[in-house]
């Protein structure tokens, strides 16, 4: 191991150790909350195709970490209950979660978007069925192992939930906020086009928030964190490994410094963010490290007490798309030489042919969850659980307009239906505006009045949430 390597280790276990010490005398206001914590392995058994990029050619070749699915279940005196799924996956798909769902909100009698499901967004995790249909059109042994996989992980799902919820016990909660520097805005100008690399003046979102759940004595359970970039560290000669990214391996050194406690990684609004440096398993290990390294200093610091007191909203607004292309345009593209382009238009053009409509807008579930007094204009701590690839405006902007509710911005929640691009992005253009699309399947792009919808409606649920 380097000299530099050591000091970065040395720093994290001097950080550790003091967050054990001051972690043990803090304040929590737990009232009647409840919280229960549960975890499943959902790591493949064998190869299956990754997701995340086009180019792979063939399925995983060696697991280099576990895959893993964290719930945490809060209760509020058994008159409300919502519950965090943090999985080690690329994104979920409607399609996929739909009958996921179903079963546990029948199984527990809770209400539609009590369940959340924030995908990682690592870039070597296992493709799912019915997710990203564009990019990945599966037969043969491939498509079974898809299947396979797909039915163990909506398997997991439903179990983890409930095991969270069998584990609620009284806990108090504190939060704090670190930061982590090796997120990068990946969106750069070059004559009249934008492409990918590394724009070090671009819009960034460099906070880790931290969310401690102890038990009223004061004992350590669990640890959410959050961190709002790409899960691309990883390419290169790594390209066919199975890993969780540098989210799962800050995870397993919170977890080693701290025994008996999880960690759940809620990942930020980070669409239009890549890892730097990045391209090799190295450098995934390297950002968990960092990423460790600020969630332990917080940790290490006191933290700010959360009132267990929580309230929530959820919502489904329909995001307007530009008007449909015309059948000639779909019949064009369904002969065009990229397979992905002339797979979406196949799509639409079936749904002609079976006298559907073509889709006019987005699908975008939506949450705010309030911790604090009712009827207070501050809030303890205030989660937007916003769905899709998220872009970092939106958090941006949160963060400022709602700067008295303690914000946590998390995006990749709920379902990714494709990118979630801001006004400024529309009016670049580039791929997270146009031409990610084609991997959802999509006919874009969004309207310019995407952005204020979503933002006025964070606004509305959060008006809500504030009256006695």
């Amino acid at each position: 191991m380097s000299s530099f390597a050591w000091i970065v280790a040395g720093a994290f276990l001097w950080a550790a150790g003091a967050a054990e010490a001051a972690g043990a005398g803090q304040a929590g206001g737990a009232g009647d909350l409840k919280v229960g914590i549960a975890v499943r392995d959902v790591t493949p058994d064998g190869p299956v195709w990754l997701s995340g990029y086009s180019a792979r050619n063939k399925a995983s070749e060696r697991v280099d970490q576990k895959l893993l699915v964290s719930a945490a279940a809060f209760d509020a005196a058994g008159q409300d209950r919502f519950v965090l799924l943090a999985l080690d996956n690329c994104e979920v798909s409607r399609e996929f979660n739909a009958p996921v769902l179903a079963e546990i909100e029948r199984r527990h009698s809770l209400a539609p978007g009590a369940v959340i499901v924030v995908s990682s967004h690592t870039h070597s995790g296992p493709c799912l069925a019915r997710t990203l249909p564009a990019m990945f059109a599966f037969d043969g042994i491939e498509k079974e192992r898809v299947d396979k996989y797909s039915e163990k992980l909506g398997a997991a799902l439903v179990e983890v939930v409930g095991a969270a919820i069998e584990d609620l016990k009284p806990a108090r909660l504190e939060a704090g906020k670190g930061t982590a520097g090796f997120a990068m805005n990946r969106r750069v100008y070059r004559d009249d086009r934008v492409d990918f690399g590394e724009n070090p003046v671009g819009p960034v979102d460099r906070d880790v928030p931290v969310l401690k759940v102890s038990s009223p004595e004061g004992e350590a359970r669990a640890v959410l964190f959050g961190y709002a970039c790409h899960g691309t560290s990883i390419a290169g000669d790594d390209f066919y490994v199975v890993s969780g990214d540098y989210m799962a391996y800050a995870r397993e050194h919170i977890e080693a410094a701290f025994p008996g406690t999880k960690a759940l990684y809620l990942t930020g609004c980070g669409a239009d963010s890549n890892p730097s440096p990045r391209g090799r398993l190295i450098h995934a290990k390297q950002h968990g490290l960092e990423l460790a390294g600020a969630v332990a200093g917080v940790l290490s610091r006191p933290m700010r007490p959360v009132q267990g007191r929580f309230r929530r909203a959820f919502a489904r607004i329909d995001l307007p798309l530009a008007p449909p292309p015309s059948r000639e345009k779909l019949a064009a593209d369904a002969q065009d030489q990229n397979p992905y382009v002339a797979r979406r238009a196949r799509a639409w053009l079936a749904l002609l042919d079976g006298s559907k409509p073509l889709p006019s807008s987005v699908s975008f579930p939506m949450s705010v969850i309030r911790f604090g007094s009712h009827g207070s204009d501050l809030a303890d701590l205030t989660f937007f659980f916003l769905a899709g690839e998220t872009v970092v405006d939106y958090a941006l902007r949160l963060k400022q307009e709602h700067a008295l509710e303690s914000p946590w911005t998390v995006g990749y929640a709920f379902e990714v239906p494709c990118y979630i691009p801001s006004v400024r992005i529309l009016k670049e253009g580039g791929y997270e505006a146009d031409s990610s699309l084609i991997y959802y399947g999509i006919y874009g792009p969004f309207l310019g009045r995407t952005e204020s919808m979503i933002i006025e409606k964070a606004r509305e649920m959060v008006r809500g949430l504030k009256e006695p």
